[in-house]
Parts: structure tokens; C-alpha cells; sequence
């Protein structure tokens, strides 16, 4: 079996475990999702969605559909702290294009509809047709990113896979059993830990890289969904251990988010199968929920 790298969803995706003709195939499915799915792509079908008017019925194909029900699904667990209706937040705080090292933010300013979220900015039709109640702009982020190595796992799974990988740029999701491990928020391009994990999905979110400043002002990428400001609750990083990305890459984001105690408190409840990495902005470091969901746990020196 073949590794192979290559550039896609603002991170490198690596492969492995699969031989080349599946690779090119599961390439393919990876940049077709983002083409259609990124909000820093011009012209596609998120740009569409986005721009249709309130109360017009919006008619959404199959991909988008699904994408939609699961994060949804996952925004209500989480009391819409996370959830998929902040592109206007994120253009606002300066996130308007693909982030890369000397990043140069352009901040939009305008009175956007949503700013304290109080209920869902959409009502469903049907099964594929939307309207909007207010303006917004979707924003799937994580979510997609965790949709679509999730999807790749099951496209692997039908071939009969009993061993392979799929990481995109930390993100990631193992059949069968393979060592990972959790980059350091401060020692980039070093292990914080390691650890072997089996038929699950591993996924980091943090406030270490994805980050720039205005005015003496500080920004990140990790909004509260609640009130679209970037969440400060003193965590730096956070990685989550689930059955899926979508699911861990949702919790790893609510770690951001709420004070530790309570996001804690509210995991515990909805998403109860998982193990928690979390690294404080003061170096201290939390470990708990389910230790048997990995073994062989290293953690650096």
C-alpha cells in the first residue's frame, strides 16, 4: 500500500492504507466537496446558497442536504454554541479568505441579522427544499471538513477496508488500529502526545494558529455561536477522541468555547463516548472522559 499527500481544505491531506487507484478516487471526492462546499471559493454552490433572498424556497442537492441535517444535528447537542449559520460572524472578525501564514484580515462591517442567536434562521419544506427567516451566510467550516473524511471512511468501509487512514491536517479517522498523535499548540510540528486509537476518529480545534490582531485587538477563527465574538474561556487547545470527525471535531470546538467545568458538565451528557485532551493557555493540561477509547498513551517530555 501507498502514502500519499496532497493539498486540499486549507491543510494536507494524507492517505493511507489503500492502494493508488483509491487514492485518486478518494482525491477526487475530497476537492469536489470542497469546490463546492468553501466559503473562500468564488462562484460555487455555498456562494448560491448564500445568497439567496428571505422566504424564497432554496432547493439543496443531496451532498448539502445531509451535510446540513448532520450538523444540525450536532448544533442542537451543543446548544448552538457551535453551529453552521456564522459566515456574516466570520467575515466581520476578519476571516474572508483562506487562512495562511502572514495572513492580512479585511474586516467587513455592516448590521448583520443574526448577532445573539435566539432560534434556527431556516425553516424545512421538505427533505431538500429551505427558506430563509433571516439573512445569514452558512458557514460549515469543521463541520465539513469532519462530513467529508467521515463520508470517505464509509466509501472505504464498502470496499472492504480493514485498515487505513485518513488525516487532514490533524483531523483525522483510523480503520483498524493505528498510532497518532496531538500536536503541541506551542511547540508547532512537535507531539505534544501519542497514543494508538482503533476504528475511530481523532480531531484538534485551538486558538494557537488560526489567529490575527486590529487595533490592539486580538481575533481567532473559535466563535461562540451564541453571541458571534471570538470565545475566550482561558483553553488554548482542545482534542477530542469519537466515533467520527464530525462529532469530535464538534466537541473539540465546545472545549473552546464554554469554561471547562461546564463544557465538561454538558459532553457528560450529550456526548458521553468520548476522551478530551485539553491544554490551557497557562501550560496546564486536563486528560479524562473515556480512556478506552486509546491505549499506549505517551506524552512528551
Amino acid at each position: 500500500m501507498n502514502r500519499t499527500e496532497f493539498r486540499a481544505m486549507n491543510c494536507t491531506i494524507k492517505l493511507d492504507g489503500m492502494d493508488r487507484e483509491v487514492q485518486l478516487e478518494i482525491k477526487q471526492m475530497i476537492r469536489e466537496f470542497e469546490q463546492t462546499t468553501s466559503r473562500f471559493i468564488p462562484d460555487n454552490y455555498l456562494s448560491y446558497l448564500n445568497s439567496r433572498a428571505q422566504n424564497v424556497p432554496i432547493l439543496l442537492d443531496d451532498t448539502f442536504a445531509n451535510l446540513l441535517d448532520q450538523s444540525l444535528t450536532l448544533t442542537r447537542k451543543t446548544d448552538y454554541y457551535v453551529h453552521p449559520f456564522m459566515g456574516d460572524y466570520m467575515r466581520e472578525i476578519g476571516y474572508t479568505s483562506s487562512f495562511h501564514e502572514n495572513y492580512e484580515p479585511i474586516f467587513e462591517e455592516g448590521e448583520f441579522a443574526i448577532k445573539e442567536f435566539r432560534e434556527e434562521p431556516i425553516e424545512r419544506l421538505s427533505e431538500k427544499w429551505l427558506i430563509k427567516k433571516r439573512d445569514f451566510s452558512f458557514d460549515f467550516g469543521g463541520f465539513g471538513k469532519g462530513y467529508i473524511i467521515d463520508q470517505v471512511k464509509k466509501q472505504l468501509l464498502q470496499k472492504r477496508s480493514n485498515n487505513a487512514l485518513i488525516n487532514a491536517g490533524g483531523d483525522l479517522t483510523v480503520i483498524g488500529s493505528y498510532e497518532v498523535g496531538i500536536e503541541h499548540p506551542i511547540l508547532m510540528g512537535k507531539d505534544m502526545m501519542r497514543f494508538v486509537i482503533k476504528d475511530c476518529a481523532l480531531a484538534t480545534s485551538g486558538k494557537n494558529y488560526r489567529k490575527w490582531e486590529k487595533d490592539q485587538s486580538s481575533y481567532h477563527h473559535i466563535l461562540n455561536g451564541r453571541t458571534g465574538e471570538p470565545a475566550q474561556n482561558g483553553v488554548l487547545q482542545a482534542s477530542v477522541i469519537a466515533d467520527n470527525v464530525m462529532e469530535a471535531e464538534t466537541a473539540a470546538k465546545l472545549f473552546c468555547i464554554l469554561p471547562f467545568e461546564e463544557a465538561k458538565a454538558l459532553l457528560s451528557v450529550r456526548f458521553p463516548k468520548i476522551a478530551y485532551f485539553i491544554y490551557f493557555e497557562n501550560n496546564q493540561i486536563a486528560i479524562g472522559g473515556d480512556k478506552g477509547l486509546y491505549e499506549r498513551l505517551e506524552v512528551a517530555q
